[in-house]
């Protein structure tokens, strides 16, 4: 998802690439002898993983099983996992759901995928760069915004920095302080 690589453009819109799936867990290893693995959940929505959900493991559709929480991770078992020897090959494999089963948010909030990719101008018209990437920080994350010339702006995702967020026209307004 950070490869959006369309050239910058001091247009007013700055289309972006809609990934056709989105990551909601990494395996992080096996977990005893039968095939189940430590999964990083990387969803707000950890009832992704609940028996009988679908899921992508390496692109390839799989069942969950069983799954519970263990201090950090959940421990899973998916339907074509069938012993240890398979699971520890699937350390770092991601695990995915396609962008139609992603869960909607309230208004006014978006995946990071929305935002990673499109261009920021501030609320007079002037091009400021394009997202680049998202830092997570406890109270709000924080855009880092990238000129053509390199240089980087970091603002904090707050309404009050951030006015407006368009991911359909890949474009973000903002106001800066001067």
């Amino acid at each position: 998802m950070n490869d959006r690589t369309a050239p910058v453009s001091s247009a007013s819109e700055y289309p972006i690439n809609i990934p056709s799936e989105v990551v909601v867990g990494m395996v992080r290893g096996a977990w005893g002898i039968r095939g189940h693995v430590k999964v990083e959940p990387l969803t707000n929505y950890p009832g992704r993983f609940s028996p009988d959900s679908c899921l992508y493991l390496n692109g390839q559709p799989v069942k969950v099983i069983d799954s519970r929480p263990h201090k950090d991770i959940l421990v899973v078992k998916f339907d074509r996992v069938k012993d240890r020897s398979q699971a520890e090959s699937l350390r770092e494999a991601i695990v995915t759901i396609p962008i139609s089963d992603v869960e909607p948010l309230p208004p006014g909030s978006f995946y990071h995928f929305q935002v990673l990719g499109i261009g920021a101008w501030t609320e007079d018209g002037e091009y400021v760069g394009r997202v680049t990437q998202i830092l997570p920080k406890e109270g709000a994350d924080v855009y880092v915004i990238q000129h053509a010339d390199g240089a980087e702006v970091l603002l904090p995702a707050l309404k009050s920095v951030v006015v407006e967020i368009n991911p359909e026209k890949g474009r973000m307004v903002v106001r800066l302080r001067k």
